[in-house]
């Protein structure tokens, strides 16, 4: 990890007079709200309020990072587990790993009542530890990762099917789901098209991300100057939510959870709880049009 921040720091120095422009909406109006290593910067669109890093890195660069370079230090993310591991994990249900799905599934039962056989889209699985549970928990499972490392490892691991081009899904899904993926993409409008081809007219978008809310930089600003860098190149926050699904229902809310408040949702409208927790959560529904428009 070290030698990368030093290549990404001597990017960085290269590109620092690069035009800043907004990467989710070509706006070339945006203003600085932090800054770290001198040469690299957080900006906030004025226009769609979308905060990203400057420099920014290419498609190009981004789709060969994510085949291998990319690392995260939580033992799961990024590292394929040898045999031995892997056979613990699976004889455990991934219990005592930060990558469980408990949560996740409980979420979702308090959007759709039963997760058993909906069909939902695990996007940026990596190797499939999640999706992995999903299916043990009797949901459809299609998944997607642009790593084709990982997606191998999972597939003939896992006996998993992880497609590494979005093409490759199908539609007619209930649920498209990502775990700190938003702020990796290089494009979110792409990602948000995605959605929409592969979700049902009914269907939810559900992603988690780390928070970039004011809310949690006031309560933890420390902390807020950490989570943008490297490789969260988009630092998401309710503000960016709102103007991305304005013409949409959605909730916004931040850990810990509450699930009363996601039972209590009428999924029609567009409701936006505290944000001043560290995971950022948005559960939208691209393919609805709020009544009023």
């Amino acid at each position: 990890m070290k030698k990368d921040k030093i290549k990404y720091f001597l990017r960085s120095g290269l590109h620092f007079f690069s035009p800043v422009v907004c990467p989710n909406c070509n706006s070339r109006n945006a203003t600085k709200i932090d800054q770290k290593y001198l040469v690299t910067r957080l900006f906030r669109c004025d226009y769609c309020s979308l905060q990203f890093r400057h420099p920014l890195d290419s498609q190009k660069f981004n789709n060969s990072f994510y085949q291998d370079e990319y690392r995260q230090d939580d033992g799961i993310t990024t590292d394929l587990p040898k045999p031995e591991e892997l056979k613990e994990m699976i004889e455990t249900d991934f219990t005592s790993s930060p990558k469980n799905v408990g949560t996740f599934v409980k979420i979702f039962n308090s959007i759709v009542s039963d997760v058993k056989d909906i069909k939902m889209v695990d996007y940026g699985s990596s190797w499939g530890y999640m999706s992995y549970q999903f299916r043990k928990r009797g949901m459809l499972i299609q998944s997607f990762e642009i790593s084709k490392p990982r997606a191998n490892y999972g597939n003939k691991n896992l006996n998993l099917d992880i497609k590494s081009n979005p093409e490759d899904l199908k539609p007619g899904n209930d649920i498209f789901f990502s775990s700190h993926v938003i702020e990796h993409v290089p494009s979110i409008p792409d990602m948000i098209n995605i959605s929409r081809r592969l979700l049902d007219t009914e269907g939810y978008f559900v992603a988690e991300c780390p928070n970039g809310s004011q809310g949690f930089r006031k309560r933890d600003p420390i902390g807020f100057n950490k989570a943008w860098g490297l490789v969260h190149p988009s630092y998401l926050s309710e503000d960016f939510y709102q103007w991305l699904f304005k013409e949409n229902p959605y909730l916004i809310l931040t850990s810990p959870y509450d699930l009363n408040l996601i039972r209590g949702w009428d999924q029609l409208s567009q409701v936006t709880h505290k944000t001043d927790g560290d995971q950022l959560l948005v559960i939208a529904r691209p393919n609805t049009r709020l009544k009023s428009l």
